[in-house]
């Protein structure tokens, strides 16, 4: 569902399906240390009373699809999705998740499956992004679209862009300003960008951006955006609300 606008507090709209939006899930923090093909020796004890009879870094490159938003081929995991990836399918299919890789854009990441069963149980729960984060997201992906190898944003930028669905009534520009850092924050801690070390007004937009949205659904956000920034009767949302993913 949408709000009527960016400044109110009407609805948010659902974005959460492609990508596992949880706040708590945050990056090993080793992007740098891209990993090797795991080899095939017998698997080394990890902790006292581990029976595992998988490689170490397939274990925890498991653990990493559980818990992180996703993997992307800077991740030392990346090599490990891409060797093993039928056994990790298999054991996530075990706790009801399913893997999906996208090769494209070079990023990995787990979804709740649809078990009806009534002992099912659910791992991963979906975030919800207001409208103004929702919004950022599309404009994101457009930049992420347009150049997937070089996809770095100002902080500038960004508050620029979302500036200009500042109704004209609006006085309070504090205001709005601070439901923009908001949903900067939210796509941070999403882990849909990320600050480059060293400079925390300058971000790299991971591609997993791509899984939140599907091309009917951009079409409708950016009709309905454009028609929020214009001031004109917002044209309907139907259809245009994620599909119920989750990681990164």
């Amino acid at each position: 569902m949408f709000g009527d606008d960016l400044s109110g507090q009407g609805n948010a709209a659902s974005l959460a399906d492609q990508v596992r939006l949880d706040p708590d899930a945050v990056f090993t923090g080793d992007d740098e240390n891209v990993g090797a093909r795991v080899n095939d020796d017998a698997p080394a004890e990890r902790f006292d009373g581990d029976t595992s009879e998988l490689p170490s870094e397939l274990c925890w490159t498991l653990q990493e699809l559980v818990t992180a938003p996703h993997i992307t081929e800077k991740s030392r995991s990346w090599p490990v999705v891409l060797q093993y990836e039928q056994p990790l399918r298999s054991r996530l299919s075990e706790l009801g998740l399913i893997l999906e890789i996208n090769r494209e854009f070079r990023y990995a990441f787990t979804r709740q499956a649809e078990d009806p069963s009534p002992r099912s149980r659910t791992l991963l729960r979906a975030k919800t992004l207001s409208l103004a984060a929702s919004a950022l997201a599309l404009y994101l992906y457009r930049l992420y679209v347009v150049s997937p190898d070089d996809p770095i944003v100002d902080r500038a930028d960004m508050v620029e862009h979302l500036l200009a669905y500042r109704p004209s009534d609006d006085t309070d520009e504090i205001r709005f300003r601070d439901k923009i850092n908001a949903a900067i924050r939210s796509l941070d801690e999403a882990a849909i960008i990320k600050p480059i070390k060293g400079n925390s007004d300058r971000f790299t937009i991971y591609g997993v951006i791509t899984a939140l949205l599907t091309a009917d659904q951009v079409a409708a956000l950016e009709a309905r955006y454009r028609a929020i920034a214009t001031g004109e009767s917002a044209p309907s949302a139907d259809g245009a609300s994620a599909q119920e993913e989750g990681s990164e």
